[in-house]
């Protein structure tokens, strides 16, 4: 007596496709190491990039850092305010010497280093109270090249940009209250060659 064949064609077809279905899920699961993931078809994002730099070396050639503050709209109350460094490569003061602007606002300032890349000139601007100026120098020199020759820890710094080369930019936004400070550059022989000027607050 012929027993009865319980796998039919139609049973025999649905069990071959869970078992492909599997089998090709298993392969997907192999096919990236642990702790890997597999980017988006449209390729990595940028969005919410940000580096973690605290500015070049003024001896090493790279690419421009990022300012993120410059493209930000100005605020109500705040003031934009820019100053840049000479052009020359052996020339070590500001384009503006001097700055008055009125108490109770914010300050926008945007620093622009306009020397040439080639000639790997750091610039850096930070805000000093008056009478400091040679401690926050000397506190900038032990500080040492690994920290872009500023102590950002001075109590005497009211604000500062990053040290930056030739062609970049830095935008910082800050507040003081009234009084005459003295903004100056702290990478070595700068400041003494004559790289500084006077903000008046009032």
């Amino acid at each position: 007596m012929a027993t009865a064949d319980c796998w039919s064609p139609t049973r025999r077809r649905l069990l071959m496709m869970a078992a492909v279905a599997a089998g090709g899920a298993l392969l997907a699961g192999c096919s990236t190491s642990p702790g890997q993931t597999t980017a988006p078809p449209d390729g990595p994002s940028s969005v919410g990039f940000s580096s973690t730099s605290t500015g070049p070396d003024p001896d090493e050639r790279g690419t421009a850092t990022q300012d993120p503050g410059a493209g930000k709209a100005v605020s109500a109350g705040t003031i934009p305010v820019e100053v840049g460094s000479a052009s020359g490569a052996k020339e070590f003061h500001y384009d503006k010497v001097m700055l008055t602007e009125p108490a109770g606002h914010k300050i926008k300032l945007r620093f622009v280093n306009h020397t040439d890349s080639q000639d790997e000139v750091g610039h850096n601007w930070v805000l000093v109270r008056a009478g400091q100026e040679g401690a926050v120098v000397s506190s900038g020199q032990a500080a040492g090249d690994n920290n872009d020759w500023l102590n950002v820890d001075d109590p005497a710094i009211v604000a500062h940009t990053q040290l930056i080369e030739g062609g970049q930019s830095n935008t910082i936004t800050f507040s003081a209250p009234p009084g005459t400070y003295t903004y100056l550059c702290t990478f070595p022989q700068h400041y003494a060659a004559g790289e500084k000027g006077t903000l008046v607050i009032k």
